[in-house]
C-alpha cells in the first residue's frame, strides 16, 4: 500500500496574467485536484502491483518473447547501464503485459523507486533474472 506524507500548511504567492485568475480561482474552489490525487493513488497501487506481474512473467516464461521483453524491461529498470531496453519490443507484448508494462515504468517514476525496491530480496531476485535470461550488457575490451 502506498501511503503519502501528511500535508504541511504552507503560504505560497501565485503571479499570473489576470485573464487566468478566474480560471485558477474555478480550479481552487472545485474537487479537481482532490479527485484526481485519489485517481493516482488507486492507479498506483494498481501500478505497483503491475511490477510484480511482469517479474513474474520474466521469471515464470524463460524462452519466451513475451517474458523476455519483461525481463529486459525490468533489468533496464533496475540498472540501465547493465541492460538495454529497446522500446519497440513492446510491440511483442499481449495488450495486457503492454499495460502492465506501461504501469511498471509509471510506478518507478511517479514513486522515484527503481523495482527491485519493491521486493525483499530484490537486488538478489533482479541479478538473478539477469543472469537467468543473460541481458548483461556486452562491455568493449579496452585498448
Amino acid at each position: 500500500m502506498i501511503t503519502t506524507p501528511p500535508p504541511v500548511d504552507r503560504q505560497i504567492t501565485v503571479t499570473l496574467p489576470a485573464d487566468q485568475a478566474e480560471k485558477l480561482h474555478a480550479f481552487m474552489a472545485g474537487d479537481t485536484w482532490e479527485r484526481t490525487q485519489a485517481a493516482r493513488r488507486a492507479d498506483l497501487d494498481r501500478c505497483v502491483d503491475s511490477v510484480c506481474i511482469l517479474l513474474n512473467t520474466a521469471r515464470r516464461h524463460l524462452g519466451t518473447s513475451g517474458g523476455r521483453v519483461c525481463a529486459t524491461l525490468l533489468g533496464s529498470l533496475y540498472n540501465g547501464d547493465r541492460v538495454k531496453f529497446d522500446a519497440s519490443d513492446l510491440r511483442r507484448l499481449d495488450s495486457e503485459l503492454f499495460e502492465h508494462a506501461l504501469n511498471t515504468m509509471r510506478a518507478c517514476y511517479e514513486l522515484n523507486r527503481e523495482p527491485h525496491t519493491f521486493f525483499d530480496n530484490g537486488g538478489q531476485i533482479f541479478e538473478q533474472m539477469i543472469a537467468d535470461w543473460g541481458l548483461e550488457k556486452k562491455r568493449r575490451a579496452r585498448r
